[in-house]
């Protein structure tokens, strides 16, 4: 998944990778409900055309396409839809405390990672490279690794408490608070079309919001008229 992350923003443009990344979420929503069964409203299936809309519309004037392009996009929605919807098996079904997962999870992905650095001559540059050496560097970038490990475990804890579902629609609006942030930090430009994505994006998850909330209410009145 993060490979395939990676590959797509050197092959495509920003605008592109966003419209993808909100297809991925259909997937995550299409596999939650074959594979366990748990039906969005329609009321969420608006709220998911509503933010694709809105990452399209931006979009729209920056299409860039080419094969490999549309080769490593497809990759990364079918790895980040096969990522959740198995952690939502794994929560269910391993063995282990989500600390064990996240363990686990981390301990694999240096097992992956590192041959492919050494083959691609990176471990090397690393080791060869004094700005890498320094104690600011370190102190960042174990920060950065402690905010992985608590990124991994929100992630399960979102997951086994709500669902795919969930967490594909608040990684959808959780680009709102990233681009604010952006802004705020770097003085990055905010296009009108950036402004248009992200009031379409709030718009989607306020909406999607209300229907869990309205679902919440009808399953606890069904409980208490089965008593």
């Amino acid at each position: 998944m993060l490979l395939t992350s990676m590959a797509s923003l050197q092959c495509n443009t920003v605008p592109m990778v966003t419209v993808f990344k909100n297809i991925a979420n259909i997937l995550i929503t299409g596999g939650d409900f074959f594979f366990f069964g748990n039906q969005s409203e329609n009321l969420v299936l608006v709220a998911f055309v509503i933010m694709l809309s809105g990452a399209v519309a931006p979009a729209w004037k920056n299409i860039s396409i080419t094969v490999m392009g549309i080769f490593c996009m497809t990759a990364n929605c079918v790895a980040t839809a096969s990522y959740v919807l198995h952690m939502k098996f794994a929560t269910q079904h391993v063995k282990l405390s989500k600390f064990g997962m996240v363990y686990v999870n981390n301990v694999l992905c240096v097992a992956f990672l590192l041959p492919a650095a050494f083959l691609m001559g990176e471990l090397d540059l690393f080791l060869r490279l004094p700005g890498v050496h320094t104690q600011e560097y370190f102190l960042k970038y174990i920060f950065a690794g402690y905010l992985g490990i608590f990124l991994n475990f929100a992630s399960l804890s979102c997951v086994a408490a709500t669902g795919p579902t969930t967490y594909a629609i608040v990684g959808s609006v959780k680009k709102v608070p990233v681009a604010f942030l952006g802004y705020a930090l770097f003085d990055s430009i905010i296009s009108k079309e950036t402004w248009c994505y992200i009031a379409v994006s709030l718009c989607g998850g306020f909406l999607y919001s209300y229907a869990k909330v309205v679902s919440s209410q009808k399953n606890t009145t069904q409980k208490k008229e089965a008593k």
